[in-house]
């Protein structure tokens, strides 16, 4: 079976760069290593398809389930997941919910945030490592491969 790094971070107002810049970052420097990456922007074209009002149709409901069930998939298909919670990161909804299913999946979560946010106690007592760049947090991913 193989072993994946789920990268959880916002998706909702955030710019694209915002969104992908990072993932993309880690996705080259974890590949180098060998260590393939399951990232959820690779859906954003369904989220494409939601627009403004989710609450409009139930076409969109059942878009919004479809997307929740393949990132749970992701998420019990990784043994590590990289988690960005700097405090510029949006509504954060998804993430939170995301690290508390990785949580109680027993996977590895190594947090990524500024030196001065102030993480969610929620995040700080489930993560198994935080760290405050990207580059050191891509060391402790590669440190459980």
């Amino acid at each position: 079976m193989k072993s994946y790094t789920y990268l959880i971070g916002p998706m909702e107002d955030v710019t694209e760069e915002h969104m992908k810049g990072w993932r993309s970052k880690a996705t080259q420097i974890l590949n180098e290593k060998g260590i393939e990456t399951l990232d959820p922007t690779r859906r954003v074209s369904f989220h494409d398809q939601l627009g403004d009002r989710l609450e409009d149709t139930q076409r969109n409901m059942n878009l919004c389930r479809r997307i929740f069930k393949m990132d749970m998939q992701d998420l019990a298909n990784s043994t590590v997941v990289l988690a960005d919670v700097r405090r510029c990161s949006g509504k954060g909804t998804g993430s939170a919910m995301e690290i508390m299913f990785a949580h109680m999946k027993n996977k590895i979560i190594i947090l990524w945030c500024n030196e001065d946010d102030f993480p969610h106690p929620f995040f700080e007592a489930v993560a198994t490592e935080k760290h405050f760049n990207l580059e050191e947090a891509l060391d402790a991913v590669k440190s459980y491969y």
